[in-house]
């Protein structure tokens, strides 16, 4: 009797044991992870340092500040979407997805508790955006339409990158006009462009799609398809007016251009095509244009007044550096997503 007692407690103790030991479930979720998925970007391009594409540098500014936060955040193109290499991440962040998407969990039937969200930077409609679980907007206006539609909505401004955006002028890239942007692929000119050019400035200009549009007297005006993001600060801060416009749809929905944040943040002295949304963060500290002629005559103005241009820009960048920070705003954002988590009884 004392054996099979014996016995019993062996086996006991070896059951307890293995489980004590045993590895953790290698399938669960891990929310200290994220995905940040660009569904328009192929993995080739994704990490190429010149790669014309607004939202992988503010994806890869994001991944750095939540990193800080002590959450591992990593870059995945269209090719990953059904990876399993990226399938222990406990949230799945969007930007820029396609809405025929509909923001689907891919892995709704083996992770059902991955959290799906997106970070909205172009603006959507709410069916398209209805399947995540929790929607950021840099729209105060997007925000209450999607609140209103019965959508897990939350205003999140855009930000910049403290560390990175900052006040370092180089004499050699003095100029007076710059503009840093793509060109619409849709349109002949941005907005800045097409002014600057009827009025005869000569701004320098960068990004992708001009080398074939600037033609003529106006081709020394094009320099480089693209600037290395780590090198923007250097141009925002050494030219004495930066030029600022936004597609209709943005200015319609509400949003600010990325570009605000990070010329301000620089330093720089930026002018804007008239947004409410700027009026309402930075006051008279960026001047805004509604028309053609208002455009020159702010630039006239600006370039005949440095000492003003040095007091908005100043005015400007305390308000960045206050207010949009990329640490902060993203630890808002981890705080919504942690206390939607706790809600739903996901991952405890």
């Amino acid at each position: 009797m004392r054996r099979i007692a014996l016995i019993c407690c062996l086996i006991i103790g070896s059951v307890c044991g293995w489980f004590a030991f045993a590895p953790e479930n290698p399938y669960a979720l891990d929310y200290k992870r994220m995905t940040i998925n660009l569904l328009v970007t192929h993995t080739k391009f994704i990490h190429h340092p010149l790669y014309p594409l607004g939202e992988k540098y503010l994806a890869e500014d994001m991944a750095v500040a939540l990193g800080k936060l002590g959450t591992d955040a990593r870059l995945y193109a269209i090719e990953d979407l059904y990876s399993n290499r990226n399938f222990k991440e406990g949230y799945a962040l969007y930007l820029r997805a396609y809405p025929e998407l509909q923001l689907s969990r891919y892995h709704n039937y083996i992770d059902k508790d991955k959290i799906a969200v997106l970070y909205e930077t172009i603006p959507y409609k709410p069916e398209e955006v209805r399947n995540a679980d929790v929607v950021f907007t840099g729209s105060l206006k997007k925000s209450r339409e999607y609140r209103e539609a019965g959508i897990n909505a939350h205003f999140l401004p855009q930000f910049t990158r403290l560390d990175k955006f900052y006040y370092d002028p180089k004499p050699e890239l003095k100029t007076e006009l710059l503009f840093i942007g793509n060109r619409y692929p849709d349109s002949p000119n941005r907005k800045s462009v097409e002014y600057a050019l009827a009025y005869g400035y000569k701004p320098a200009i960068y990004g992708a799609g001009w080398e074939n549009v600037l033609v003529g007297e106006n081709a020394a005006l094009y320099k480089a398809n693209q600037i290395k993001g780590d090198n923007l600060k250097y141009f925002y801060s050494s030219a004495d007016i930066v030029l600022n416009d936004t597609r209709d749809d943005m200015i319609e929905a509400g949003f600010i251009s990325n570009r605000i944040f990070d010329v301000t943040a620089s330093g720089g002295f930026i002018i804007s095509d008239y947004i409410p949304e700027i009026e309402e963060i930075y006051g008279d500290a960026i001047p805004m244009y509604k028309n053609k002629e208002e455009f020159k005559a702010l630039i006239d103005y600006y370039l005949a007044h440095p000492e003003e241009r040095r007091e908005k820009a100043f005015k400007a960048q305390k308000i960045t550096r206050e207010r949009f920070g990329a640490e902060s705003v993203m630890a808002e954002m981890m705080r919504i997503l942690e206390q939607y988590r706790q809600e739903k009884g996901i991952g405890l």
